[in-house]
């Protein structure tokens, strides 16, 4: 039986890499910022794990 990664995490992650992504090509210092881009997965992903989209 396979488990699967709850949709919080995947949101926390995919929000993460963008936003290093984000912060290396476009940013102003040219340069990964790991500190913002941890707050902001995490922030993304406890929102979504307080309120989960209805289906």
């Amino acid at each position: 039986m396979t488990k699967k990664i709850p949709q919080f995490i995947w949101i926390g992650l995919a929000t993460a890499a963008g936003t290093l992504l984000y912060t290396r090509f476009l940013g102003a210092e040219q340069q990964f910022d790991w500190g913002r881009a941890i707050v902001v997965g995490l922030v993304c992903a406890l929102g979504n794990f307080i309120w989960p989209t209805k289906k």
